[in-house]
């Protein structure tokens, strides 16, 4: 009798500490803002990766003008702005704007394309784990005030902002961009 009883009771433990790492890893998925906007990240990560894999590597130099970034160097700074927006705006950790650890200088399209993953997941790792509490939290950014939520729309737009440039790159290439991805 005295087995079964522990036995139960360490079913129960078991059960309980499965519900609260359930809950504490899916904060975000409380929130329905924060779980909209991640199925909503996550449509952008798909599109953003297959703009940048529609690219030969080797016009990943490519820029339609001597003054603007070329198709390798948008990527990467699409990265450092999903590392530092996420980090320093959205999470309220003011982290370092770390340009020269974004430079293509070296790096193939494979590694390029490693960089972007990483980025979104690290961005969306952040989303699922934010306090829904601290949405309405406001914080500065180039003399404005804005929310932790106006944040993710302003990371958001960013990303849309330059894969838009990215798909008018492909075309001067006459590479088809490929189909729009719903939801982002």
């Amino acid at each position: 009798m005295r087995n079964k009883y522990i036995t139960y009771m360490k079913k129960g433990f078991s059960c309980v500490l499965f519900f609260i790492l359930l809950v504490s890893t899916t904060s975000a998925q409380n929130d329905p803002w924060l779980a909209d906007f991640l199925e909503r990240w996550e449509q952008s990560k798909a599109y953003m990766l297959a703009v940048a894999e529609a690219m030969p590597e080797e016009k990943y130099g490519f820029k339609p003008t001597v003054e603007m970034m070329g198709f390798g160097e948008q990527l990467m700074h699409i990265a450092l702005v999903i590392e530092w927006h996420a980090h320093s705006r959205f999470a309220g950790l003011e982290t370092p704007f770390r340009q020269d650890a974004y430079k293509v200088d070296g790096m193939d399209k494979s590694s390029i394309l490693k960089v972007m993953e990483k980025e979104f997941d690290n961005a969306s790792q952040l989303i699922i784990d934010f306090e829904d509490a601290r949405l309405s939290e406001k914080g500065n950014y180039g003399g404005f005030s804005r929310t932790r939520r106006q944040f993710l729309l302003l990371l958001a737009d960013h990303v849309s902002h330059h894969r838009g440039q990215l798909l008018v790159y492909l075309r001067l290439n006459d590479i088809p961009p490929p189909n729009y991805v719903e939801f982002q």
